[in-house]
């Protein structure tokens, strides 16, 4: 802020002059200060938050609905459950973020020949807009990273210190405390990269965070539709109707893996928050991929 100064008869004036000035300048201050204070006091504290450094938002502990009764059978029962505290990811994990995983294996000597093979993902040169792994890594930088096992996204997650969301993390996450049927509401919206033509980006993955408005409850972004999203659940088709009310984290075991969201080759309705579907946790297909999880403080909650 300029002080501005001007001619006088006598120092003293001028002095005088300047702590007039200087007075002003002080009040409006505490004003703009008080102003600021009494704002921060009277807003309301929001319940999450983004985790910058990481991209991750936290979403704080409570009691929410699982399930559908008027969906598919295995959405069945609705019921409460609780979680504690955690953070998942705003974006699906990218090629660019993957190529720094996959480029550390190559370089780690206690890393075998065989698993720096597996953790590589699947090339896929008869689609075009996918094409071989790190073409599209270099080329696609901010596309969700697909072409991943179970094994691999599980792998990846350790290497962050971070961990796959459980099927239950990603529901409330995606619908949080409301009876959400997709992450922005419940109208039938173009807010999601699915089968349709319409939504700009016609048979193919989109940039991760392309769709503005189709955030979930917390600020997730593509919870619907764009990539599927490998969870660290297995799955069964009547777990909901013994599963914990509590962190819950699925069965002890089986033979498919959960997977949620829906994905760029599906329509609208397999993009729901509670649409759940499986797959064998070995398989790496061009529309699955995954995001991070990673529990809570104790103080966040």
């Amino acid at each position: 802020m300029n002080t501005i100064w001007r001619r006088t008869k006598s120092n003293t004036s001028m002095e005088l002059h300047f702590n007039r000035i200087t007075s002003i300048i002080l009040s409006r201050s505490s004003a703009f200060i008080m102003l600021v204070v009494t704002c921060l006091l009277t807003t309301p504290i929001q319940m999450y938050g983004d985790l910058e450094d990481e991209n991750l938002i936290l979403v704080a502990a409570g009691t929410f609905t699982m399930g559908s009764d008027k969906r598919a059978a295995d959405e069945k029962p609705t019921h409460k459950v609780f979680l504690d505290a955690f953070y998942i990811g705003k974006y699906e994990v990218t090629n660019a973020e993957y190529y720094k995983f996959w480029i550390s294996i190559q370089t780690d000597k206690k890393t075998t020949t065989q698993n720096t093979k597996h953790h590589t993902p699947e090339d896929f040169i008869h689609i075009p807009h996918i094409g071989k792994w790190q073409d599209r890594a270099k080329e696609y930088p901010n596309h969700p990273v697909v072409g991943v096992s179970w094994h691999d996204a599980h792998a990846y997650a350790k290497w962050k210190g971070m961990r796959l969301p459980t099927e239950a993390e990603w529901e409330k996450a995606a619908r949080g405390y409301t009876d959400r049927t997709w992450p922005w509401g419940n109208a039938l919206e173009e807010y999601a990269n699915t089968v349709s033509n319409k939504d700009g980006y016609p048979n193919r993955i989109a940039p991760v965070g392309s769709f503005k408005q189709g955030k979930s409850y917390y600020g997730a972004m593509d919870m619907a539709g764009n990539v599927w999203e490998w969870t660290s659940d297995w799955y069964s088709d009547v777990y909901y109707y013994n599963s914990p009310k509590q962190n819950p984290t699925g069965p002890k075991n089986g033979s498919w893996r959960v997977i949620r969201g829906g994905s760029w080759i599906d329509a609208i309705p397999r993009c729901s928050t509670t649409f759940r579907f499986h797959q064998y946790p070995n398989l790496k297909t061009s529309f699955i991929g995954f995001r991070v999880a990673k529990t809570a403080d104790k103080t966040k909650e």
